[in-house]
């Protein structure tokens, strides 16, 4: 039986930033290749293949590219275009570069699609309108956060599907002690945690119009979870979350760096996300 996909309001506007993007998803990461696209490369001809073959190495049985001086791909040129797509074609690419931030996760019938949110150009059409986040099937049915949750039988209240405002100290000092359990991603993290933790904290600051959007985002983004956590531990995920977030932007100023930031360091680490949804079990 196959699946039905559904798409975040804002997905079918999504459009990589190419040279444009200050922060680029070609440096910073792994980038495996997968074994058709690999084997492809083995056997692709002229200078173009023998350069590939030159810059890929393989790592405990999976294909990756051969990372240069700031952990960067070396197809990426320095005007942050690809040298691969430049000289071929986007065809060219292997999976995780096709897709990235396009995520797809299947949850009970359903098949969940987005786009991850360290990708700035993500952030802005999160942040492009302060309306509840909505859905739609790929056969174009639309769908609210609520129509969303009973079509996986998940009991959500209205309550359940706002940001809860109105952050404590004491709330903000849990939020903090369960982020630094996680795996710093770079010593720019550890920097900033640091610092939060030696800011007190001030209640009854603005909360953006956005937050809601913002934490219906991260909760549908959790809801694979839900099978082994359970509902209860996946929706305190997604407000502890949205707080770290809003600790965060009142520390910056910067919301939409704030939570590509958050993105980076929990929603791309698999491991970040068990470690809270224990914390919180």
């Amino acid at each position: 039986m196959l699946s039905t996909t559904i798409y975040p309001d804002f997905y079918e506007d999504f459009c990589c930033k190419a040279d444009k993007c200050q922060h680029t998803c070609c440096a910073g990461w792994e980038i495996d290749i997968d074994v058709a696209t690999a084997a492809k490369y083995q056997q692709l001809e002229g200078a173009l293949g023998e350069k590939i073959r030159q810059n890929i190495v393989e790592a405990a049985g999976v294909w990756q590219f051969r990372l240069e001086a700031g952990e960067r791909c070396p197809f990426l040129c320095k005007d942050g275009l690809c040298e691969l797509i430049r000289r071929a074609d986007e065809s060219i690419l292997c999976e995780i570069c096709t897709n990235h931030p396009r995520f797809f996760v299947t949850v009970g019938d359903y098949e969940l699609a987005g786009v991850g949110l360290s990708c700035e150009k993500s952030c802005e059409l999160l942040l492009s309108d302060t309306v509840p986040l909505s859905f739609r099937t790929e056969s174009g049915e639309k769908l609210s956060m609520h129509e969303l949750l009973q079509c996986l039988a998940l009991p959500a209240s209205d309550e359940d599907l706002c940001y809860q405002a109105g952050m404590t100290a004491e709330d903000a000092d849990f939020v903090l002690a369960c982020m630094q359990k996680t795996e710093p991603i770079d010593a720019a993290w550890t920097a900033q945690m640091e610092q939060l933790c030696s800011v007190p904290f001030v209640a009854g600051g603005e909360v953006p119009q956005f937050f809601d959007r913002i934490y219906q985002y991260i909760l549908y983004r959790a809801l694979e979870h839900v099978p082994q956590y359970g509902w209860g531990t996946v929706l305190s995920y997604a407000q502890m979350n949205a707080d770290f977030i809003y600790l965060t932007c009142q520390l910056t100023g910067q919301l939409d760096e704030s939570i590509r930031r958050w993105s980076e360091q929990i929603e791309y680490s698999t491991e970040n996300v068990k470690i809270l949804l224990a914390s919180l079990a």
